[in-house]
């Protein structure tokens, strides 16, 4: 058995005790009015205002709450629901829930759906729920923590009845804060899964984690003086990398409550990045793509941004292309991982552009660049049940493909009260456990990994098996193609072979008939070993895509709708 493992330098899973406030807090002793917080809003008329926060601001405030926090009984180990948008509660809020030991339980209305939201609390059973005005509204309607909430916070400007205000628990704090008693593999935070490949998962990030997750990174991207540091993440919690740095957080433009980043306005992003010279950001390609659209039509450049993540679902060749073209002197990267990996690699852009895109649109599968330091990756063989132990897996070698695995110290290693999740998803090698990303792949010579697609998205037809990402990118190449679906027709239903085809959304105008496209795709098709034997091309308006990031395309839905 071949034992080929990818992995960076690793990383100790032991690490000293970590509290973000009190990184915040030192920040504030040294520098008191370094700028922590940029939030710009529009009111009526669209007449913008802009609330800038410093370092002393955010951590006397998150101190003060910390106190009130504790004479309403949320302490170590308190489970506390957290629907609160992006700004300077709820960052001040996130502090004092970390200085008194809480767990952050996380769950996104647009993202899971406001139905959806009671069962998923009703898994972890939080007592506390912080929330919007418009959040507790909500919660009542819906029943969100109906059986396990007791006690009702709401941050913003509007009361609720029966709830505390978020400031209403600011107190007095001494010039010394009290410490948490909490451990450092005690949970910091609960984040649920998408759901976009089942039911979704209680992911627990420990204090540990997350201390990791910010150590690899910050060794990753080169972080270094927090002044130097001015980041708009457009995705919540990841906030969490400018702060810890002491650097700037600017609060994009977006609506995280009802809508998805494929919603953004991409002009107010752009006004949001030039004006306050931000410097990096992270994004999902559904809202990068709109951004890039907007700069080129507009003859807007970003010179000030030096990187941009892009994560969340995969990122193809000429989106880099186009996101570097109005960027400047900076670049685009894009980080691969999952809820409960962030992440596990990067691959820059001008090494897709310049090398590995052309492979990807050969069939050879999308590459997403090498381990992070301390983050091992092995390939093991398909199994669609439970891996108890790493000895009842097949681990292969370089170049064959496989389900990808990896751990790592900043990898959650445990679901919230779930043994039906771990056993789906974690795999056990003595003390240490992997996890199971549910993706299928291979590293390359030089340890890179390569994605072939979602496990339970290949297609096993007869004699041969077809992946999404090798399959995808060649139809994709196609100039009247939009973005296309790889899934699986069984007509009459049952468990055997499938019938490949091809789903396909043309851009608007196509320079074709539709009968004339299809006679080319399946042309392509033939001339590509990843594609070849795929006959069968549907049309439709448009690809369904999650809620959470508007781009990964729900390849399942497409097949129960063609299948008979």
């Amino acid at each position: 058995m071949s034992t080929t493992t990818s992995s960076a330098t690793a990383t100790t899973a032991a690490s000293p005790t970590f509290d973000l406030a009190d990184l915040v807090l030192d920040v504030a002793r040294r520098d008191p009015d370094r700028i922590a917080v940029i939030d710009e809003s529009r009111g009526i008329g669209s007449r913008r205002w802009t609330r800038t926060t410093t370092y002393a601001t955010l951590s006397d405030r998150a101190e003060s709450v910390a106190v009130g926090l504790r004479d309403i009984g949320v302490h170590e180990g308190t489970l506390c629901s957290f629907m609160v948008p992006p700004g300077e509660d709820a960052m001040v809020l996130a502090l004092a829930l970390w200085r008194v030991g809480a767990a952050m339980v996380g769950i996104e209305p647009h993202s899971h759906g406001l139905r959806n939201i009671a069962r998923s609390l009703a898994r972890v059973g939080p007592t506390v729920f912080f929330g919007s005005p418009e959040a507790h509204v909500a919660r009542r309607a819906f029943g969100w923590g109906r059986g396990s909430v007791h006690t009702d916070v709401v941050v913003g400007p509007r009361r609720v009845p029966g709830a505390h205000t978020l400031a209403s628990l600011e107190r007095p704090w001494p010039s010394e804060p009290r410490r948490t008693d909490a451990a450092d593999d005690d949970p910091a935070l609960i984040a649920f899964t998408t759901g976009s490949t089942g039911t979704p998962k209680p992911t627990v990030m420990t204090r540990r984690n997350l201390a990791m997750l910010i150590r690899g990174i910050s060794e990753q991207w080169k972080l270094g003086d927090g002044r130097d540091i001015v980041d708009m993440p457009t995705f919540p919690i990841f906030w969490i990398i400018g702060m810890s740095h002491g650097g700037t957080v600017v609060v994009p433009p977006m609506n995280f409550a009802t809508k998805g980043p494929g919603d953004a306005n991409p002009a107010r992003l752009a006004e949001t990045i030039r004006r306050n010279n931000v410097h990096s950001m992270f994004g999902s390609p559904a809202l990068l793509a709109n951004l890039a659209t907007h700069c080129a039509d507009h003859d807007v450049v970003l010179p000030s941004i030096r990187r941009i993540v892009a994560g969340g679902a995969e990122v193809p060749g000429p989106l880099f292309a186009a996101v570097k073209a109005v960027l400047g002197d900076g670049e685009m990267y894009s980080d691969y991982g999952a809820t409960e990996v962030l992440p596990a690699t990067e691959i820059a852009g001008d090494v897709v552009v310049g090398e590995t895109w052309a492979r990807t649109e050969r069939g050879e599968g999308l590459c997403v660049g090498a381990p992070l330091a301390g983050v091992e990756t092995r390939i093991v063989a398909i199994d669609d049940g439970p891996i108890a132990t790493m000895e009842d897996a097949t681990v292969l070698a370089t170049g064959s493909v496989g389900e990808v695995v990896v751990r790592s110290p900043h990898v959650s290693d445990r679901y919230y009260e779930s043994p039906t999740d771990m056993a789906d998803n974690k795999i056990a090698d003595g003390d240490a456990l992997w996890h199971r990303l549910g993706d299928t792949g291979f590293l390359d010579e030089s340890g890179r990994l390569w994605l072939c697609g979602r496990r339970s998205h290949r297609v096993v037809a007869a004699g041969r098996t077809y992946y999404p990402l090798c399959c995808e990118p060649v139809i994709n190449a196609h100039p009247d193609v939009a973005a296309s679906a790889l899934i699986g027709i069984r007509d009459g239903g049952g468990d055997g072979p499938a019938e490949p085809a091809m789903c396909v959304e043309l851009v608007t105008n196509p320079s074709r008939r539709i009968e004339v496209v299809e006679a080319e795709l399946a042309a392509l098709a033939g001339t590509c070993d990843a594609t070849r034997g795929i006959t069968r091309f549907i049309v439709i308006d448009r690809l369904p895509v999650d809620r959470r990031h508007n781009a990964k395309i729900d390849r399942p839905a497409l097949s129960a709708r063609f299948s008979r």
